[in-house]
């Protein structure tokens, strides 16, 4: 014959199954949670390549020459394959006597559809600055320049490993060659 119910074994069988359900529904949480997390940080690509795609500027063909102009820090590179690929965006940041803050260059050539934790179109940066000061060992010093009105631009160039396959068109070091070679008035 049964053992009858009693309430202490009903009470138990009630705190297994409500023990089971909380563990079932934790789980499910944070599988959401988690799901979430990875939507987020997607879509914060997203927009980051967006907002900047939305602000950039193409490089402005000078008149009767075979050179692109850079207006923000007057200088001019030649107009080639790589150079008429080249966007760019002014982040002024602080107002300084030097100018415009960071500058950063891109390409139209550098495509990759994939996410990246990292940005792969801050490919160039250019900061009015007297002594080189990177701020990533990702984007290191690649040349200093010297602009006819007294002021130096550092040259940084990108060398991010997750972007390779985005660069294989146009690379960092590419877009940072035509920029060494630029002139300054």
């Amino acid at each position: 014959m049964r053992a009858p119910f009693t309430p202490k074994k009903v009470m138990t069988g009630v705190v297994v199954l409500l023990l089971v359900a909380q563990g079932v529904t934790g789980f499910l949480l944070y599988k959401v949670n988690r799901k979430l997390d990875d939507t987020r940080a997607a879509n914060q690509v997203t927009f980051n390549d967006l907002d900047s795609a939305l602000q950039q500027q193409a490089l402005v063909p000078l008149p009767g020459t075979d050179r692109l102009y850079l207006a923000e820090l007057k200088l001019t590179v030649p107009n080639d394959a790589v150079t008429r690929t080249v966007r760019y965006n002014v982040d002024l940041g602080l107002p300084t006597e030097n100018g415009p803050g960071d500058i950063r260059l891109s390409s139209t050539s550098a495509v990759d559809h994939r996410g990246h934790i990292k940005s792969c179109s801050d490919m160039v940066r250019l900061k009015v600055e007297d002594t080189p000061d990177p701020y990533s060992p990702e984007q290191p010093l690649y040349a200093t320049l010297h602009l006819a009105d007294g002021r130096t631009v550092q040259l940084y160039a990108s060398n991010t490993k997750e972007c390779q396959t985005a660069w294989l068109a146009v690379s960092p070091q590419k877009i940072a060659e035509a920029f060494k070679a630029a002139q300054s008035y």
